[in-house]
């Protein structure tokens, strides 16, 4: 059994059941720390939308927090919610945050390398 997430025309994730559901939990967590709407909405058939303008200002928003750095043990707990969620933003079709910083390259280097493990 899977969590398939989507936006309205693209599926842009498809993970085993408890995967998708520990994300998406955690994803509305972080959303309400960061202050913005996750944009992710579950739906009664078991799947989830992904608004693509919407979560690209939660993951512009989770990135700006993460970056500064206020504890190292939420920047640990926030990492891998960010990468996930840098995978599903490339998919969505959403603009990728800009290269440039050390820690931004860094984890788009990670997200990267995450993506081929993330099926669809």
């Amino acid at each position: 059994m899977s969590y398939p997430f989507q936006t309205a025309e693209t599926p842009v994730w498809d993970p085993a059941l408890r995967v998708g559901q520990v994300y998406l939990g955690q994803a509305q967590s972080v959303a309400e720390v960061v202050g913005t709407a996750s944009g992710l909405t579950p739906l009664r058939n078991g799947s989830c939308d992904l608004d693509p303008t919407t979560f690209t200002t939660f993951v512009d928003r989770l990135l700006q927090f993460y970056n500064e750095g206020r504890h190292p043990t939420l920047s640990q707990l926030l990492r891998g919610v960010l990468l996930v969620s840098l995978v599903l933003l490339e998919r969505a079709g959403a603009p990728r945050p800009p290269a440039g910083s050390e820690v931004i390259d860094a984890l788009l280097a990670e997200a990267a390398a995450l993506e081929p493990t993330m099926p669809v």
